[in-house]
């Protein structure tokens, strides 16, 4: 199987790995390893992706109270068909990565998950290949505002981009990223017309 790289892209900020979650499957009185994304609750989804850790890796996270982070994975099956991620110490192809998006929302705004911006200044569909979505909002029902957040097998060489809507604050609206091969660059839409990266 292939192994891929994982990062966690937090709205402009993109870290290596991510974060080894706890999935409390209430039917089965159980709790699994999984990468969670979205939130719980009224007017919000929970996304879930099970991970299989390697024996040693899944006694730390059952024992451990500290965050076990995980750095490549392959995409498999549960038996039910939907996605999953079987852990690994290293990738073994570098032509795609796991991306877990923690993206934030404005207040009283929404997000967006798409390609690169056309010379129209309309967005291409995005890129890459879901594997779980989830939804964050704000208010006690989430009408406030609301957003999504992701995990996806993304292509190397591919232009994606997150957006931003609400009261930002002064922060950017959108940031374009691409995955090198070696680096997962992250910029706005002025660094990017500034440096000329990608």
């Amino acid at each position: 199987m292939n192994v891929y790289p994982i990062f966690t892209i937090r709205s402009g900020r993109v870290t290596e790995g991510t974060e080894v979650g706890r999935f409390n499957v209430r039917s089965a009185n159980v709790t699994i390893p999984a990468v969670i994304v979205g939130e719980a609750g009224r007017g919000r989804e929970l996304g879930i992706v099970p991970i299989q850790l390697p024996p040693a890796l899944y006694q730390e996270w059952q024992e451990s109270s500290s965050v076990v982070i995980i750095k490549a994975a392959a995409v498999g099956q549960t038996r039910t068909g939907r996605p999953k991620l079987i852990a690994a110490d290293e990738p073994t192809d570098t032509s795609k990565i796991i991306a877990v998006f923690r993206t934030y929302i404005g207040f009283r705004g929404s997000n967006s998950h798409t390609g690169d911006r056309t010379a129209d200044g309309q967005y291409l569909p995005f890129p890459g290949e879901l594997l779980a979505s989830g939804t964050i909002a704000q208010g006690t029902a989430g009408r406030m505002g609301r957003g999504g957040q992701l995990v996806a097998v993304m292509p190397q060489d591919v232009i994606f981009r997150t957006g931003y809507s609400g009261r930002l604050y002064g922060a950017p609206s959108e940031h374009f990223y691409v995955w090198t091969g070696t680096e997962v660059l992250s910029v706005t839409a002025e660094e990017r017309e500034l440096a000329e990266l990608f």
